[in-house]
């Protein structure tokens, strides 16, 4: 059984860039607001880009150490979508 949770709903997410060298500099989420509730990100599973019809989307699998998140950042509208959720054991 599959236990993802189909979510897709706009978040509002902050972001933190990282420094280093061309190949390790990267945008990371650090938190989002879901449901009253601000999730703070521990661990970046997974980034890559995808195309939606001529849109840029970034996908991003991220953890709060509990749960796992798939994000989508829209680039050319700027939106944060909260796309789906595997709850993990408590």
């Amino acid at each position: 059984m599959d236990p993802t949770i189909v979510i897709n709903q706009r978040v509002d997410v902050v972001v933190i860039y990282r420094q280093g060298p061309e190949a390790l500099a990267t945008v990371m989420p650090y938190k989002m607001r879901y449901q009253g509730q601000d999730i703070l990100f521990t661990r970046l599973g997974l980034r890559h880009p995808t195309a939606q019809g001529k849109r840029m989307i970034h996908v991003f699998d991220v953890s709060d150490g509990s749960n796992d998140y798939r994000l989508e950042h829209d680039a050319e509208r700027l939106t944060w979508t909260l796309v789906a959720m595997i709850p993990g054991v408590v």
